[in-house]
């Protein structure tokens, strides 16, 4: 079943349940006040939540005593700040037609001053429904006295759903300099909305609590199967399989791991992996656990477990198009049907900035970053890279081109059915809205990459892109921008030279010249400052950018020039274990959008190019090394995720904090796409590297404490409520919920948004696994973006491609290199030229292993002689 409302506690969830129920199968709380938190006991605040709006700041805490104190200290500018500006309130609240209602609440301030509250819309129109004497009055405190306010209403308006009882804290417009502003701290206390009428909220059911953790989709018949029992026996337990008739398949005994840090839990391991029959409904269970109930969630084992992930993972690029029409049938539903937002995305630097110059970039198109309405370059970067480098994997090494999402006409898009590739036209769409963010000829900085453009100041929830009206700016140029930029259009140049050339020829023109404007501009860095209205993506170390966009180039073009500054650079060959600079320094990763190096490390081994064979075999060992340490770091966790738990230092105010990092399932994916590769450059004979991809992926399906998929609508407990501005159901339902195939960026020991705050969590305090809240409004835990999404589209295409053939046996197939049924001397040339070019195109190349020593090389080559001349009869891995 599928449990709603997922939230670790449920003043965090209350807000959505807008309506006033009349019958239920459930038990109803709260009768006869629609305020769901009255006196803030246990230090939770929730649903009760301060906002601010830049430049205006405030922070909050809930005290032991149940006060909820807030200290506002900054307002906005003079003549432009608004009394909204900085917000106590409580959404979700529904008015009902004819019902009187009794507003009551006491509060303290510091200072003499005036607040406004109001009970009305909490978005267009913003009508108000109760104010102070329904006069609009404002409330006037004097200093250190409480004021206890207690009037009457009644809703003569009809029933309005979706309203909110809100404290302007902020002056009246105009009233007060922000220079002469004084810091005011406000307490609050017993907040009620008494209505006799009101029945009560339906009761939330309970967040699952399964002592038995596990992938919630499944396994692969011949792929490890490993689960976690929640339990503090230091002696094993007994377990048992069964399948969905009750009948037990299988049986053992859990091995003891004990205390699990990162999840505060004392754990066991589960390994049925000896079990492959297909099936649906199995569940694990055991006699007791320190959980309830002893058992798994249900789960299948079978072929399919990502088919169709696969393609709700790469539609989530779709559905994030600026400038076009989201429709039918591309949308698959009506539901995420929606106006083209953005349609003249026409900007100018920001004025506000450093940065000055007098022209217009038109970056109409494009991929929105995440839950907001900015783009952003060096986010683009990864994650067109990464998309377009799933379709480069599979046409390098033998992967399956005329299945989803790489084949034309399999991704239902507009694009479908032009005789492309469905996978490069929505990379494409990306990429040539980016192209445009270079400065013009003819100005100082000329080639070099605005890094990002976004609205002047955070747009609301529940806000569609042809619905934000802010004024939008171009931000200043930077070289990991200008790099990002030169390294996913080389990249693209490659592989799109076949399909249309003027297009190649454009990115290349484009790459080459980012290129040249990064080597004389190499140190212009984005600032770690956050900002209104978009996210910083600040970073202070671009050498790995210069080295992932010369690999690149050098790919692309053979040239000597990026050959010699790729073997110049310290990050040669290298597959970090451990990222190094910008806002992610010193955590366990691979790679993300402020470390690249990898990524560059990844075309040299992949793409076939004129790099001395034994620098493509250093770089593929290298890979298999950072492969067998995030295997190593995962088989020492409880619940087996490849990240470690490192300080974290927060990009908004420099605090640090010891946990797992903001986005932390991106790390794990990106970690999974490295182990696949040491599967495919160990000619996919090494199955603890594709075991360590799926392991990776069983963490983000349910095998994890908060049993929870961090992925919309798989699993038995998914991803429900991603902070996201059109997919905003639970801030207003008349949005849609998010479609499925959506990656939460998931536990984050910064804790950084109010939400989460609010609940009474404290950042680096709570489990860093338990670090996660599936909450709308936890923008720090509960995020979605372009960068997270595609390597789970990398990752769902490729498990779904190799995992139905883990353990299949590939002898009978041994020396036929081009799989015509012979095994004759057009093989051998092929070993030859592989040898020569590490150029797989047309080799199976596991085939070509014909000592079955894990790796093809002059070994391989004279046994294949051998063969020929007739010395030997079968090859050594024939048996």
């Amino acid at each position: 079943m599928r449990f709603i409302n997922k939230f670790a506690m449920i003043f965090a969830i209350v807000f959505t349940l807008s309506v006033c129920f009349t019958s239920s199968a459930f038990a109803l709380t709260g009768a006869g006040d629609i305020i769901q938190n009255h006196t803030f006991d246990g230090n939770v605040g929730l649903p009760w939540h301060v906002v601010e709006s830049y430049p205006a700041k405030a922070s909050f805490e809930i005290t032991d005593g149940g006060k909820y104190v807030i200290k506002t200290e900054k307002i906005g500018e003079m003549g432009t700040g608004e009394r909204w500006d900085l917000q106590f309130r409580h959404r979700g609240l529904t008015i009902e037609q004819g019902h009187t209602y009794t507003v009551q609440f006491t509060v303290t301030a510091d200072k003499d001053c005036k607040i406004y509250p109001k009970i009305g819309d909490q978005g267009d129109p913003y009508d108000e429904y109760w104010n102070m004497d329904q006069q609009w009055h404002f409330l006037e405190l004097r200093a250190n006295q409480p004021k206890t306010v207690t009037q009457t209403f009644t809703m003569n308006k009809g029933t309005k759903k979706n309203c909110e009882f809100a404290f302007h804290l902020a002056p009246e417009k105009g009233t007060v300099s922000p220079a002469n502003y004084q810091p005011t701290t406000f307490t609050f206390d017993d907040i009620y909305v008494k209505d006799p009428q009101f029945k009560g909220y339906e009761e939330i059911p309970p967040e699952p609590t399964n002592a038995i953790r596990l992938n919630q989709e499944g396994f692969f018949p011949n792929a490890a199967k490993t689960a976690t029992l929640v339990s503090s026996s230091t002696s094993p337990v007994a377990w048992t399989l069964v399948n969905s008739s009750g009948t037990t398949v299988a049986q053992g005994t859990s091995t003891v791991k004990g205390a699990d840090h990162a999840s505060g839990d004392k754990v066991h391991i589960i390994d049925f992996s000896s079990y492959t029959t297909p099936g649906t409904g199995y569940k694990l269970k055991v006699a007791s656990a320190d959980a309830t109930p002893p058992e798994s969630m249900p789960f299948n084992i079978s072929n399919d477990i990502y088919t169709k992930m696969k393609y709700d993972s790469i539609k989530y690029f779709y559905h994030n198009r600026s400038a076009i029409e989201i429709k039918m049938p591309y949308c698959d539903q009506a539901q995420w049907a929606r106006p083209a937002g953005h349609t003249s995305d026409i900007l100018k630097p920001d004025p506000t900035k450093d940065y000055k110059a007098n022209y217009s970039l038109d970056i109409t198109g494009g991929w929105y970053d995440a839950g907001d309405h900015g783009k952003y370059v060096v986010n683009g970067g990864i994650a067109t890279w990464t998309v377009m480098n799933a379709y480069e994997r599979a046409l390098h090494l033998n992967g399956n081109l005329t299945v989803a999402p790489f084949a034309d006409g399999s991704m239902n898009i507009p694009e479908s059915g032009n005789g492309y590739p469905d996978i490069l036209d929505e990379a494409r769409y990306n990429l040539k809205t980016l192209l445009n963010m270079q400065v013009p000829a003819g100005n100082p900085l000329a080639g070099m990459a605005h890094h990002k453009a976004h609205d002047e100041r955070w747009t609301a929830l529940a806000v569609r892109p042809d619905q934000d009206t802010m004024a939008r700016y171009l931000q200043p140029p930077s070289t990991a921008a200008t790099l990002n930029l030169a390294a996913m259009a080389a990249q693209s140049s490659r592989l799109w030279k076949q399909y249309d050339a003027a297009f190649a020829t454009k990115c290349l023109t484009a790459a080459e010249t980012a290129w040249t404007a990064a080597v004389a501009h190499p140190e212009i860095y984005a600032t770690m400052e956050q900002g209104p209205g978009g996210g910083a993506y600040g970073d202070n170390y671009v050498l790995d950018d210069f080295y992932w966009a010369a690999c690149e180039l050098y790919a692309t073009t053979g040239s000597a020039k990026y050959l010699d500054y790729i073997k110049a650079s310290p990050h040669y060959l290298q597959m970090p274990t451990e990222l190094v600079g910008g806002e992610d320094n010193g955590l366990t990763g691979a790679f993300d959008w402020g470390n690249t190096a990898g990524m560059g490390t990844i075309t040299l081994a992949l793409v076939p190019s004129n790099l001395p064979a034994a620098d493509v075999a250093k770089a593929r060992t290298n890979i298999q090394a950072a492969a067998d340490k995030f295997i190593s770091i995962s088989n020492a966790q409880g619940y087996g995720v490849p990240i470690e738990e490192k300080v974290i230092s927060s990009p908004f105010d420099g605090s640090s904090v010891t946990g797992f990092p903001w986005g932390s399932n991106s790390f794990v994916v990106n970690e999974a796409i490295v182990m696949s590769y040491a599967y495919e450059f160990s000619n996919r004979t090494n199955v603890k590297y594709i075991n360590g991809a799926a392991t990776a992926m069983d963490y983000i399906l349910g095998r994890n404490p908060n049993v929870q998929s961090y992925i919309t609508g798989y699993g038995d407990n998914p991803l429900e409520n991603p902070h996201h501005r059109f997919w905003a159901y639970q801030a207003d339902n008349t949005f849609p919920k998010p479609p499925p195939g959506c990656l939460s960026g998931g536990p984050n020991s910064g804790l950084q948004d109010p939400w989460v705050k609010g609940s009474g969590w404290k950042a680096g305090v709570r489990p860093a696994e338990k670090s996660f809240m599936d909450n709308i409004e936890s923008w720090s835990t509960n995020e979605i973006t372009i960068n997270w999404n595609a390597p789970l589209v990398w990752i769902s295409a490729y498990l779904d491609e190799q995992g139905p053939k883990i353990g299949s046996a590939v002898t009978s197939n041994i020396g036929d290199l081009n799989k015509d049924g012979e095994k004759d001397a057009i093989d051998f040339a092929l070993m030859k030229k592989y040898l020569l070019t590490q150029d797989s195109t047309g080799i199976e190349i596991a085939a070509a292993d014909l000592n079955a020593d894990g790796s093809v090389d002059a070994v391989d080559y004279a046994l294949y002689k051998s063969y020929l001349l007739g010395k030997i009869t079968k090859f050594p891995a024939e048996g």
